[in-house]
């Protein structure tokens, strides 16, 4: 059976359980939704249940169909994002209520359409995770990491370019110009788009498991890049600007601006393995037969 073929049969059922999960999940939803308008790291979240169905859609040839039967183990998967939901309101945890969700929509789906098509689904189903805010103390922690990498990186890319650039902790001394690195340049927003446009790209990759290594390995050095790439040109316009206005809009531009940058970095290192390692054609003995030789 293809998805068509389940939305037609199954619509108004479906629908149902859109609904009472909507009911029973929406302040968490209220609180996600908060995160991705007033916090800049998480303002991907409103892509990602559209990036989500995009991966269903684009694999939709290969559904296994659904189950005759119901399958009672999916109602584990149910009763295990139940515990998290408790635990995460009895500990003020709300990011456990959130990633309980990932639990909740994988064991409906096992408990109506099968193991299969469980399986099938699961990666666009992990890939919700990537709409719900981090814990906040990981979150603090790898912000912290991430400012130092950046500071580093761009005071050597300063230097290189020929500027007295010297660190202090998270600030940048150019000549008498300081330069902060806060935990808003931190790089957390590009780390994050990055990773989530990986793994929609590993998703999507129709090759062998080597070319999603590839992609999930090329994350953490091309966020510090690009993040590094912007640091190192603030600090070189701003030895030319003076105005405090003008020099909030060069934050704010180079800001918007890294964001298409990594993500056509990301692009060009995909292209460019592809084109550096292509999986030779098998041939069989008959095929080898037919080639012509000199």
């Amino acid at each position: 059976m293809s998805l068509s073929q389940v939305w037609s049969d199954y619509k108004f059922p479906l629908l149902g359980i859109f609904a009472v999960l909507l009911y029973s999940y929406w302040p968490t939803f209220v609180w996600i939704e908060d995160a991705w308008r007033n916090e800049p790291d998480y303002s991907h979240g409103y892509l990602v249940p559209f990036l989500a169905g995009m991966l269903c859609w684009h694999r939709r040839e290969t559904f296994p169909g659904i189950r005759a039967k119901l399958s009672p183990w999916g109602l584990s998967l149910v009763l295990v994002a139940i515990v998290m939901r408790l635990v995460g309101r009895l500990v003020y945890a709300d990011f456990l209520d959130g990633w309980s969700i990932v639990p909740m929509i994988a064991g409906i789906a096992w408990f109506l359409m099968g193991p299969r098509a469980m399986k099938w689904a699961l990666p666009a189903i992990v890939f919700l995770l990537l709409m719900i805010p981090m814990p906040y103390r990981a979150e603090t922690l790898l912000s912290w990491k991430l400012q130092g990498v950046a500071t580093e990186l761009s005071t050597i890319s300063l230097r290189v370019l020929g500027q007295p650039a010297v660190s202090e902790g998270h600030t940048i001394w150019l000549g008498e110009e300081q330069l902060l690195v806060e935990q808003a340049c931190s790089g957390m927003r590009i780390f994050i788009g990055v990773a989530a446009l990986a793994y929609f790209w590993t998703c999507m990759v129709t090759r062998i498991w080597l070319d999603r290594l590839i992609l999930i390995c090329s994350v953490i050095p091309t966020a510090l890049f690009v993040n590094a790439v912007r640091i190192t040109a603030v600090g070189l316009m701003y030895q030319n600007v003076e105005s405090e206005g003008l020099r909030h809009t060069i934050h704010d531009m180079t800001g918007y601006l890294m964001i298409p940058f990594a993500f056509g970095l990301l692009w060009l290192i995909k292209v460019y393995w592809e084109q550096l390692y292509r999986p030779a054609d098998s041939m069989s003995a008959k095929d080898f037969m037919r080639v012509p030789t000199s």
